[in-house]
């Protein structure tokens, strides 16, 4: 490919990319916003609300992972201007999302009712209670928003989808500081209002994107073609077909990063449960921030590789998953120095100086941690990259298997053996993050490259 050809890529995935990076970065930013609030209010409603929403986001990534089934099909479909299969996909894909949203909400009721098994301290119960039931069934808004987003980013219109998240963050946090501290007039809610703020976000968002929909008029064609574009078993079939399986790979992965800091909290010999907690959230924070950006570029791949996979062009799609990771690795150099460059100064950002010793003890683990987070940029960065590029094509069968290989059978057992057994606390956890992402990144390259090479060998229809 020439070099002309890349920057050409480049400038297209930086132009699908950014508006999603941006969203990002407005969601992390909301929910910094939301732990500040209500870390104000109460503590006791603060620890209520992460173990709550500990049990949430596996419900979110359940949810965003099957909505994602839709990209390749869509994508697929755009770049062949079929808008009569474009609506009754879309059509499909709302349906699908709703019923998997019923069954995701079906779940969080069960955790609801089996909260008292699960250790939770009495006096913590009914605050995690009453969230819950104020927040699950804005589960199923949050399906039909993904559902909606992913059909404006196959159109290449992720502006829109950025500025409907960030009119959602912005009102959350609004409604956050009026209901959680009673100001304007409105009672004193506490952790109530704060569901009530994300649920009320939730519903502003999915009416600006019916709305969007309904007015615009880029999407005029598919508002005519909505009464006749009919939905198939096939089509819903195919969209669980796919769904499920980056569903599910998606919870693995995060339950193999934030299951295993559950070890922690027992101490070690040499190290305290404490200052390894907070040192893994200030590496959490820190990593979290970088892979805003690698999902921007990610994003961005999976939906221009789906459009070339309309196309049949297969030379495309390669070049375009490869600029991408060129993209995620200059992002994850510049991001890297920068962290090295200010490791003995991160800790301060987010822990106070209150107690000297314990600082301490915070910041030279976040310092040491350092080194593991930048070994595995490189992995963390191939596997972002393909693993896009394979939903892009629709290629998700792989995906589960090698995650409970990568993530199940290798980085929880050598976090746990270099975290635990071998007495490294919060460091030897991190050191073996880079094992699984690595061997993610090889598998998801080797599967992707394998799917070319057998487009490439396949006789050209006449």
């Amino acid at each position: 490919m020439s070099k002309n050809n890349y920057i050409n890529e480049y400038k297209h995935l930086i132009r699908l990319g950014m508006p999603i990076t941006i969203a990002q970065v407005g969601l992390t930013l909301q929910g910094t916003a939301d732990t500040l609030m209500l870390g104000q209010h109460s503590a006791q409603e603060l620890a209520a609300s992460g173990f709550a929403n500990s049990l949430l986001v596996m419900a979110q990534l359940l949810g965003m992972g099957f909505c994602m089934a839709a990209v390749p099909t869509i994508g697929h479909l755009y770049s062949q201007r079929k808008h009569q299969d474009i609506t009754s996909e879309l059509k499909s894909s709302l349906l699908a999302d709703s019923i998997q949203g019923v069954m995701v909400c079906l779940l969080m009721y069960t955790c609801y009712l089996l909260l008292p098994l699960m250790g939770v301290e009495a006096d913590l119960l009914p605050l995690i209670r009453q969230y819950l039931l104020i927040v699950i069934p804005s589960l199923l808004a949050m399906n039909l928003c993904t559902g909606m987003k992913n059909f404006y980013d196959c159109l290449s219109d992720t502006q829109t989808t950025m500025w409907i998240v960030l009119a959602g963050n912005i009102w959350n946090i609004a409604w956050n500081w009026i209901l959680i501290f009673g100001k304007l007039g409105f009672p004193e809610m506490g952790l109530a209002g704060a569901a009530w703020a994300t649920v009320s976000s939730r519903l502003l968002m999915l009416a600006i994107y019916l709305g969007v929909f309904l007015l615009r008029k880029k999407y005029a064609i598919y508002r005519t073609l909505w009464h006749t574009a009919i939905i198939t078993r096939q089509s819903l079939m195919r969209h669980n077909r796919l769904g499920w399986p980056i569903a599910l790979q998606l919870t693995i992965e995060l339950a193999a990063f934030s299951g295993i800091a559950l070890t922690l909290g027992r101490g070690g010999i040499s190290w305290d449960a404490t200052s390894a907690l907070a040192a893994h959230q200030v590496g959490c924070q820190i990593a979290s921030f970088i892979y805003m950006f690698y999902i921007g570029i990610g994003s961005a791949i999976s939906i221009r590789v789906a459009h070339y996979h309309g196309l049949n062009g297969w030379r495309g799609i390669r070049h375009s998953a490869h600029a991408g990771y060129h993209l995620i690795l200059m992002v994850g150099i510049i991001a890297t120095v920068l962290v090295y460059l200010f490791r003995h100064n991160i800790t301060a950002l987010f822990v106070s100086n209150e107690d000297p010793v314990l600082f301490a003890a915070i910041s030279s683990t976040v310092v040491a941690m350092v080194w593991p987070m930048i070994f595995y940029q490189v992995g963390d960065g191939m596997q972002t990259c393909y693993v896009n590029a394979l939903r892009g094509i629709g290629d998700v069968k792989k995906l589960l298997k090698y995650s409970f290989i990568c993530y199940g059978m290798l980085t929880i057992p050598a976090s746990y053996l270099m975290g635990i057994v071998l007495d490294g606390g919060a460091v030897g956890i991190w050191w073996g993050f880079p094992t699984g992402l690595t061997l993610a990144g090889i598998l998801y390259l080797r599967r992707f490259l394998w799917q070319c090479n057998k487009a490439a060998h396949q006789p050209v229809e006449t």
